[in-house]
C-alpha cells in the first residue's frame, strides 16, 4: 500500500480546489497574528512561508498559493490545506524538540488508522539499503541527521514544526522499517487532518527527493 500522495485524491488534487470555508477562517484571522504564529512574514497582503524547504506565497484575497521556485508549477491539494490551515489556526508555541508519533498526539490513536493510516512504504523503499542517502536527501531538504534509530533525520516541515523519520536497516532477523513523527507541538498548529497532510507530502517529498 503507497501513501496518499499530494496528486493523488482524484476529486481533490490541487490547491485552488480547497474548500471556500479554509480561506475564509484565514480571511478572519488578523493577519499579523497569523504571521507570527507560523513564522510566516506578510507583506502587501500576501503572506511568504516555508514548507519542506520550498517557499510559498499565500494570498488571502485572490485565494491562491505560489511557489516561489516553480511559480507555473500547480500547487497539490494537501500543501494547500497545510499552508492555509496553519496560518488560519496555528497558535504561538515554539517546538519543543521533543518527538511524538502521530498516533502518540492526542486523538491520535483514533485517527491515524484506515484511510488515515501513516505508510512508509515508500520511505523503506527508496532507503530501506542506503540510508546514508536518507541523510543526504534531508540535507537537500534543508534538514539535517539526529541521533535516533539506525538513521534518523529532522526536517523543517514549517517554521515551528519539525518533522522525523527513522529508519532501522534490514538485518538477519527484521526487514527494514521506518516510523514517521513530528515535533510533540504540532497540535497547536494544525489539527490532525492537517498532520496527515504534512506527514504524507513529507513522506513523499523525501522519497522522491533527486540529490544527485
Amino acid at each position: 500500500m503507497s501513501p496518499v500522495l499530494p496528486g493523488d485524491i482524484s476529486l481533490f488534487r490541487w490547491a485552488d480546489q480547497l474548500p471556500p470555508g479554509l480561506w475564509e477562517d484565514l480571511a478572519h484571522r488578523p493577519p499579523e497574528q497569523a504571521a507570527e504564529a507560523t513564522g510566516a512574514s506578510w507583506r502587501d497582503g500576501v503572506f511568504s512561508i516555508d514548507f519542506f524547504g520550498a517557499g510559498y506565497q499565500v494570498d488571502p484575497q485572490a485565494r491562491t498559493i505560489t511557489e516561489l521556485r516553480r511559480p507555473a508549477h500547480r500547487v497539490s491539494y494537501q500543501t494547500g490545506v497545510v499552508l492555509v490551515t496553519t496560518l488560519s489556526r496555528a497558535l504561538p508555541v515554539e517546538p519543543s524538540g521533543n518527538m511524538a508519533t502521530p498516533h502518540e498526539l492526542p486523538g491520535g490513536s483514533l485517527f491515524f488508522n484506515g484511510p488515515h493510516a501513516i505508510v512508509v512504504d515508500a520511505i523503506i523503499e527508496r532507503y530501506g539499503d542506503d540510508p546514508q542517502a536518507m541523510i543526504e536527501s534531508a540535507k537537500a531538504l534543508g534538514g539535517e541527521a539526529v541521533e535516533a534509530a539506525d538513521v534518523a533525520v529532522k526536517l523543517p516541515a514549517l517554521p515551528k514544526v519539525d518533522f522525523y523519520v527513522l529508519l532501522w536497516t534490514a538485518d538477519e532477523e527484521f526487514t527494514a522499517r521506518a516510523v514517521v513523527a513530528l515535533d510533540e507541538r504540532v497540535v497547536h498548529h494544525l489539527a490532525l487532518d492537517g498532520v496527515f497532510a504534512l506527514v504524507n507530502v513529507g513522506i513523499h517529498r523525501l522519497a522522491a527527493q533527486n540529490h544527485g
